[in-house]
């Protein structure tokens, strides 16, 4: 039993990943996980910003109400828009887009108002892409409650082995020096290189990220057209039959 088990597993695995819309979903996940894992290093570039600790606390409880708020969000939009083609998508799409901007403004703001204000337009729409797009293509491409289980765990691990391997280390390497004791430098000028670093790699993951969402959408609707000749299909040797 365990034996088929394991070649069940195998099997789904090797079916699932052969089409395209799951291999860019994985890629995707691959690459925008990385800057979650870089916002570790969120509480020392407030720190050397010279925020108080009431100010960095109050930044932590809002995203984590919103990103609660924003995800509850991108399901509704996703949705609302699904009956459009690659509306789902699209609707990711723009989530990553506007959390590059939005991302941005906040790892370079100078007050807490502007932190507290970008931060929080960056959790209400950075955050849709599960709801909005990835759960429900998920649940589409398996063909039963198990299987979609089976996915899903799948493709959170290698979303997750990836961000903690490319994300905050990947950070640590490239601002390694501004912890050096010998590099004379205040607290402003190592905020300004750890706000710059932070900024062009999440920028560079998420726009990988985000190109990925566009062939996804492609991949989508030809896996959509292909779908629907396979019903039309059944459906006329179903009519043959009962003649």
């Amino acid at each position: 039993n365990g034996s088929v088990k394991e070649e069940s597993l195998v099997g789904i695995f090797r079916r699932i990943s052969r089409q395209p819309v799951f291999f860019y979903m994985v890629a995707q996940g691959c690459f925008g996980a990385i800057p979650w894992d870089m916002m570790s290093f969120i509480l020392l570039l407030l720190d050397w910003k010279n925020f108080s600790k009431e100010q960095i606390i109050s930044l932590q409880f809002t995203g984590g109400i919103l990103g609660t708020v924003g995800a509850f969000l991108g399901g509704v939009l996703g949705d609302q828009f699904a009956h459009l083609p690659n509306g789902r998508i699209g609707v990711a799409l723009v989530s990553v887009l506007s959390g590059i901007l939005f991302y941005a403004l906040f790892l370079f703001s100078e007050t807490y108002h502007y932190a507290i204000l970008w931060q929080s337009l960056f959790y209400l729409t950075g955050g849709w892409t599960p709801a909005a797009a990835l759960r429900p293509i998920c649940a589409d491409l398996a063909q039963n409650q198990s299987e979609r289980a089976q996915v899903v765990a799948f493709w959170v691990l290698l979303e997750k082995t990836s961000s903690a391997v490319f994300g905050a280390p990947l950070v640590g390497f490239l601002t390694k020096r501004l912890f050096d004791e010998n590099f004379i430098s205040t607290d402003e000028e190592k905020a300004r290189v750890l706000a710059r670093n932070m900024f062009l790699l999440s920028t560079f993951f998420w726009g990988v990220c985000a190109y990925f969402f566009v062939l996804m959408g492609r991949a989508e609707r030809h896996r959509k057209a292909a779908q629907q000749e396979q019903d039309k299909e059944k459906r006329y040797m179903a009519a043959g039959s009962n003649v």
